[in-house]
């Protein structure tokens, strides 16, 4: 090509591509689409502030009419509070839900695990070195988030979510998984190494069998002599009773927000003071609360709950909006609505609330 004709290809070509960015430099931005992405992304930064523990991560694809909400969540009903802020806002488009939902689904209900080496660091992500999160000791139940590569991220018993080796962990099914959460446990105050080798660090806690007989992480049992541990049983805890006995004190008074008095309570208020006129001080609101303690309950799996542990249920606002205490029997008392109240989670009984039910998100324990 001569040297000519190249250069007015050339030309050709500079002139099309400074068209076209000055096009685009000239066409503005959809005003609709760009309010819809705003109370999208407005909602997650409101969803939850500590994503060391929850997260949600959705945005909305916008096509014509049809708005799909992608990414990923841990619940469906602060998703469902995007889909309604939308509509409240005008845009009375059709919505589709394509958010993928954590934890995943894993083969033979294998969802769960237990750390099955002196310590593990959860990392926030699947790297072998930094992002550290929290360790996990021996004995350590765990649930499981997701699969990547050589890596699983879990939860641990605290909330902290983790990437760790999926060699660290004994997977199992949720009924293998209550044993390590129900009865008495033994905690070790020192560093003990087994004949086996193995050792179980200072912190660990293993299920109590009793007889000098603990559950180690592999499944089987070891006698061992109680001066290497603590044992503690929960359900024999008389504090139990005297918390459940303080809440219902404040039974029939009103729901005040931002109260704690005689006068009436709010949901926090009314679990923070049940507590502190037993000495225990925790913190002011619904997600301050929901990240002291360990987990002892989720949908679906509360066997291991014990009165006097803390419950917490999701908003559409955000995930975290309201707490309550655990009575047992699946009977839970907390100040909503009306005021404060005994309310049940179990279909047979005749105080069943079904929004209480379907707002429940997990239960946290704060002592033994």
């Amino acid at each position: 090509m001569p040297k000519s004709q190249s250069k007015i290809t050339l030309t050709i070509l500079l002139l099309i591509v400074l068209s076209v960015l000055t096009n685009c430099a000239h066409t503005s931005i959809n005003p609709e689409h760009q309010s819809i992405h705003e109370i999208v992304t407005k909602a997650n930064s409101d969803f939850y502030l500590d994503k060391r523990i929850w997260y949600q991560n959705v945005h909305a694809e916008i096509e014509g009419q049809t708005i799909t909400l992608k990414g990923e969540a841990f619940f469906s009903i602060p998703v469902r509070g995007i889909q309604r802020k939308l509509k409240k806002a005008g845009y009375e488009y059709e919505l589709i839900d394509s958010v993928h939902y954590l934890p995943e689904d894993f083969t033979d209900d294998l969802a769960y695990g237990i750390v099955s080496v002196p310590y593990v660091m959860g990392r926030y992500k699947p790297v072998d070195k930094k992002q550290e999160g929290t360790e996990m000791l021996y004995g350590e139940p765990v649930r499981l988030i997701r699969e990547k590569g050589d890596y699983v991220q879990v939860q641990s018993n605290i909330g902290y979510l983790g990437f760790i080796k999926k060699n660290t962990i004994r997977p199992v099914t949720l009924k293998e998984w209550s044993r390590y959460h129900t009865g008495a446990q033994a905690i070790f105050s020192q560093n003990v190494t087994l004949e086996s080798g193995q050792v179980l660090a200072m912190g660990t806690r293993l299920p109590y069998l009793g007889n000098e007989n603990i559950l180690l992480a592999d499944g089987t049992e070891l006698s061992l002599p109680q001066d290497n541990y603590r044992v503690y049983d929960p359900t024999t805890n008389p504090l139990r009773d005297s918390i459940i006995e303080s809440a219902e004190q404040y039974l029939g008074l009103p729901y005040v927000w931002g109260g704690r008095s005689s006068e009436g309570v709010d949901c926090s208020g009314f679990v923070m003071q049940s507590y502190a006129l037993n000495n225990i001080y925790i913190p002011r609101d619904s997600d301050e609360i929901a990240n002291i303690g360990r987990i002892i309950g989720y949908p679906g799996w509360m066997d291991a709950m014990l009165p006097g542990d803390m419950m917490f249920f999701a908003g559409s606002r955000r995930m975290v909006t309201h707490t309550a205490l655990y009575m047992g029997d699946g009977k839970v008392i907390h100040s909503l609505g009306k005021g404060v109240q005994i309310q049940s989670m179990n279909p047979q009984d005749p105080d069943f609330s079904e929004g209480l039910t379907k707002r429940f998100i997990f239960a946290k324990r704060l002592f033994d």
